[in-house]
């Protein structure tokens, strides 16, 4: 059967879907609301100058080689990497700061000068990220479960306990290292799922180790040339698309999608639809008489307050990538059990044109700051805060020799309500759903719907995580269920049309 694909979003999860579909041969469309494709891998330009909306780190590089495989293309043909060596510069706040890198002879000079002996209990650590990111890979992560049973097999009950799942990812680092600043720069990572390491499993060593063993990764152009470079193939590959389209509801009959309705009435027809939007917003808006199962009990990941500020010139002392932390435990405590922006947050600040000129004018640099906050509640003045945490952030950098007062010349905001409004995300959450123990693997959102059978779903909220890693991983787990779907499907419409000759 030449099937028909539908894609609603053209976020990275929808374009890496789309582009194995049509590798195996379907006819694939994407509908997609905005004007351009990205989802929250998007991009701001003003000024001359062009900013990466949501993700700056590009991880675990084999994953986007595989997807560049599987259409039988080679992913240096489409995106110029560049390794960021070092990785970044991790500023305390006691005005110390240790610079992480790849080389091994850097990484023991800086660990030993804050804890003498480091250096063999960094060896350990990452030896467990190892173990961590291998055993996620081939158990938990990188494949698909039909059942509970097939999930918790013995064998998989052990690894659990092989690589630290039950405990914390602060309790193992802490296991490692003396010094609280090393505790704290060796479990931030989490940050990038939206999680505290004070809950995290262990098994997220395996963040750290993906950083400091494999590498960050930059793409020229900035992380927006990964959904161009997917939409290149794609459109290669004879996917069709529709932007700045908008869909309203999935058009379901007996109990099978037959198609999706747009915002302006219009129909397009499938055999298949691939949800790319967030999972909660898919089952309450696009989907009828359709609940999202659990959905009370769901927990979500925190928010970001972002800042992008074109400067009238050069950011001193900031490098590519910068982590300014504050009171490490008291700002997770106040993110996710008091709800409210913390007094003294921890940040990220990201110059992107220290490593690609042509994203800013010349001689300007480009800053994006990202403070982590709690998702959507009552009793916060997103206004105010923003206000507030603005003014503490310019005040931090300015402490570390980089005043910025007076030398933004352009700025561009988004809080946990932007997130919602202009990305359908729920609570404003901007990593979607939490990853905690009993919210990963089999117990994560399955990608397929369980009544609509030829409905499935693909991106951060669902199968199997949030990340662009994650999330290309997501489309090969989606394609491979529609794949193993079809030849029952074509059995069925055999038997159909026989009936009814």
């Amino acid at each position: 059967m030449n099937e028909r694909v539908l894609i609603v979003g053209a976020g990275v999860g929808g374009l890496a879907t789309a582009i194995r579909l049509r590798a195996a041969g379907k006819q694939v469309h994407v509908v997609e609301k905005a004007e351009e494709v990205g989802g929250r891998c998007s991009r701001i330009r003003d000024g001359g100058f062009q900013f990466d909306v949501g993700p700056t780190l590009l991880l675990m590089k084999p994953l986007f080689e595989e997807l560049f495989a599987s259409a039988g293309r080679k992913l240096s043909d489409y995106l110029q990497l560049s390794p960021c060596d070092p990785n970044y510069e991790i500023w305390f706040g006691d005005g110390e700061s240790v610079v992480f890198s790849t080389q091994l002879r850097e990484m023991q000079k800086e660990l030993e000068r804050l804890e003498p002996g480091a250096f063999g209990g960094y060896l350990r650590y990452l030896e467990e990220g190892r173990k961590g990111m291998a055993a996620s890979l081939d158990r938990f992560v990188g494949r698909n479960f039909d059942s509970l049973a097939e999930f918790a097999t013995p064998a998989n009950l052990k690894t659990v306990l092989d690589v630290n799942a039950h405990r914390s990812l602060f309790s193992v680092v802490s296991r490692h290292f003396k010094d609280a600043r090393l505790r704290i720069a060796l479990s931030f990572q989490t940050m990038y799922l939206g999680i505290s390491p004070y809950e995290a499993p262990g098994v997220y060593s395996l963040l750290p180790y993906t950083e400091l063993a494999d590498g960050i990764w930059f793409p020229k152009g900035g992380l927006y040339a990964v959904p161009q470079a997917l939409e290149k193939l794609a459109r290669e590959l004879g996917v069709t698309f529709e932007l700045g389209k908008s869909v309203a509801k999935v058009e379901i009959e007996n109990n099978v999608a037959r198609g999706v309705r747009l915002a302006d009435g219009s129909r397009r027809m499938a055999d298949t639809v691939v949800l790319n939007a967030d999972l909660p917003y898919a089952y309450r808006e696009l989907l009828p008489d359709s609940p999202l199962p659990r959905a009370e009990k769901l927990k979500f990941t925190s928010s970001a307050l972002m800042f992008y500020w074109g400067l009238d010139g050069q950011a001193p002392r900031l490098r590519h990538h910068n982590i300014f932390l504050a009171d490490f435990a008291d700002n997770f405590t106040d993110i996710f059990e008091r709800g409210r922006v913390p007094e003294a947050p921890s940040f990220y600040v990201n110059v992107a044109t220290r490593s690609d000129a042509s994203l800013g004018p010349a001689g300007r640099d480009g800053v994006y700051v990202l403070v982590p906050v709690p998702h959507l509640g009552p009793n916060i003045d997103w206004d105010a805060e923003t206000k507030r945490v603005r003014e503490r952030v310019l005040t931090r950098l300015a402490a570390a020799g980089c005043d910025l007062r007076g030398h933004i010349a352009l700025e561009h905001v988004r809080t946990p309500r932007d997130w919602r409004d202009g990305l359908n995300l729920e609570h404003g959450a901007a990593f979607g759903l939490s990853h905690d123990l009993f919210q990963v693997g089999y117990f994560r959102p399955s990608n397929q719907h369980a009544r609509y059978k030829n409905v499935y779903f693909v991106g951060a909220s669902t199968q199997p995580g949030t990340g662009l890693p994650m999330v290309v991983l997501s489309s090969r787990l989606t394609t491979e269920r529609i794949m193993k779907a079809l030849p029952a499907r074509a059995a069925t419409a055999e038997r159909l049309v026989g009936d009814a000759a």
